[in-house]
């Protein structure tokens, strides 16, 4: 079987140590900038679902909604995809990533991965430097999140730099994998149980 995963997820992957859990399963991670250009990660993915297909490997995709259609995409290349609209909500859990929305509509979620890439992911593309557009772009949220795991570095600091150039006040919140886990395992046996059955 082969695991495609956004490089987002790698942090929770080798907490769970999926791969020794897992022995017949291969990982391959794409860069995670390619959310930036939805075509780009279509076209990658196509590209390597094809060459899975052409060794005979089942294909799992982990993303959340990266594109439009992704899921149909997914079927369409008989691949499986991880349940999950957004790598926030499967990195916390759906229930709790609602009660921080329910709590406040302006949260804006960050990781590991934006923090350490906030300028290339956010502030170049999006002009951020000039006041004006920081204000267009933020203006409806209130508070930075920053979903904190448990191999991360020591990012608070960043985040904080991160929630004052945006002018929002931070929270600090524990990703909770147990959602994810789940999920994955799910997957993972059903696929493992249709091959068996073949």
């Amino acid at each position: 079987m082969r695991l495609i995963s956004c490089e987002v997820f790698r942090p929770a992957l080798d907490f769970l140590n999926v791969e020794r859990r897992y022995p017949h399963l291969e990982i391959t991670y794409l860069p995670s900038h390619l959310h930036l250009r939805p075509q780009q990660l279509k076209q990658r993915l196509s590209q390597e679902i094809s060459k899975s297909a052409e060794v005979g490997e089942r294909v799992i995709c982990l993303y959340g909604d990266c594109f439009p259609d992704i899921d149909a995409f997914c079927r369409e290349h008989r691949a499986l995809k991880v349940p999950g609209h957004l790598c926030y909500e499967m990195l916390l859990g759906p229930e709790r990533f609602n009660r921080y929305l329910d709590e406040m509509a302006g949260t804006y979620f960050v990781e590991q991965d934006v923090i350490q890439h906030f300028e290339d992911y956010c502030v170049n593309p999006l002009g951020l430097e000039d006041e004006e557009m920081r204000r267009c772009c933020f203006e409806h949220y209130q508070r930075l999140l920053y979903i904190r795991q448990p191999k991360d570095a020591d990012l608070e600091s960043s985040a904080c730099d991160i929630a004052g150039f945006l002018d929002l006040y931070i929270d600090i919140s524990d990703a909770d994998y147990s959602y994810l886990e789940a999920s994955l395992n799910e997957v993972l046996q059903t696929t493992a149980g249709s091959k068996h059955e073949r």
